[in-house]
Parts: structure tokens; C-alpha cells; sequence
């Protein structure tokens, strides 16, 4: 469907919904926080490029984007790879709709405590 020298793109097998592809960096990384810093923007036109071709072959209403880090946040494939998944109707809940409902606490300190790691 999709390669570069980067990265490579292809429908998901088990797809959630129709057009489902992932775009895999060719450098093995569990996590984005794997992937060496001057891949990451090579990996994200990859991503870039497939959603204009699904915008243009599927005509999508919208897109998600996004990848699972971690097994607490479902990743059951220990190689980064990105979820591009077209959506064919309004009113899709996003990635909110994805957590637990948070506490929101004191956004000061936790943006300090952020900052600081």
C-alpha cells in the first residue's frame, strides 16, 4: 500500500473498520520512545502520506491517529506501529473517549512536575 525508506503501510488484518492501515517505522522500536529521534519525523510522513490517500480513495468523513504505548494502554505488539483508521460518520467520540476519567487536580503542578521530568 505504502513504502519509504522509513517506513512501510499496509491494512490491518483485523481491521475495526474499513480502510484500518498501519504505518510501521522499518527500525525496530517497541515505543515511540524507542524509535532514535531522527526517525520520528520520517515515520510521520509516512503517516502523513497514507492519510491523504485514504482521504482520497475512501473520502473518510474524518480520521483517528494515534498508537497504543505500552500493554496498560492495549499494545500487544512490541513494534511501534501507527493506527490510521478512517471514520465514515459524525460524532465520533476521539481518543478522550479512550481513559478512565482522569482526576484533573491542580493543573499547575502537575504541569510543573511534567516540566521537570
Amino acid at each position: 500500500m505504502y513504502q519509504s525508506a522509513a517506513a512501510v503501510a499496509f491494512l490491518d488484518r483485523f481491521p475495526v473498520v474499513r480502510g484500518h492501515t498501519l504505518v510501521i517505522p522499518r527500525t525496530h522500536a517497541a515505543t515511540l520512545l524507542d524509535l532514535p529521534d531522527d526517525e520520528v519525523g520520517p515515520l510521520f510522513l509516512a503517516v502523513k502520506a497514507v492519510t491523504q490517500r485514504l482521504f482520497g480513495a475512501l473520502r473518510p468523513a474524518g480520521l483517528n491517529v494515534g498508537w497504543n504505548h505500552g500493554a496498560a494502554a492495549g499494545q500487544r505488539v512490541f513494534h511501534l506501529h501507527v493506527h490510521v483508521l478512517p471514520r465514515f460518520a459524525e460524532g465520533g467520540r476521539g481518543v478522550q473517549s479512550l481513559g478512565a476519567g482522569g482526576e484533573r487536580g491542580d493543573l499547575a503542578q502537575l504541569a510543573a512536575a511534567i516540566r521537570a521530568a
